[in-house]
Order: structure tokens, then sequence, then C-alpha cells
């Protein structure tokens, strides 16, 4: 039952996450599209603060739904 709340708690900002990430990348088509130019530095630097993002935040929302979970069943 605690495993699958933790689970719960990553999947939903996964999501979140995901959904973000998709109109960011939109509007990074739009710019190639406009001739603006973007670096390969640039854009690792974005996936490793991603990752990063990704990791803390999968591990504090499956913290928050757990510890919602305890307070809410004592």
């Amino acid at each position: 039952m605690n495993s699958g709340i933790f689970i719960l708690g990553g999947i939903t900002f996964i999501t979140a996450f995901v959904l973000f990430k998709i109109s960011a990348f939109i509007f990074l088509m739009q710019d190639i599209k406009e001739g603006k130019e973007r670096s390969w530095l640039k854009l690792f630097q974005v996936f490793v603060v991603d990752l990063v993002i990704l990791i803390a935040g999968v591990i504090g929302t499956g913290i928050l739904f757990m510890t919602l979970l305890k307070m809410a069943h004592g």
C-alpha cells in the first residue's frame, strides 16, 4: 500500500512535468522555424537541469503523498 502511494505520487509529478516539457518543446520548434540558433551545450544544460528537477520532484511528491496518507489514517 505504502509503495503504491509513493509510486502514484511519482507518476503524478512525471505526468505534470512531461506536459510542461511538451509545451516547451513546441516553443523550441517555433524558434527553430524562425531560424534562431540553439547550441548543443545549452540544450545539454537544460537536459541536466530537467533531470535533476525530475528526480527531486518524483521523490518529493512521493514523500508528500506518503505523508498525507499517514496523516489521513493516523
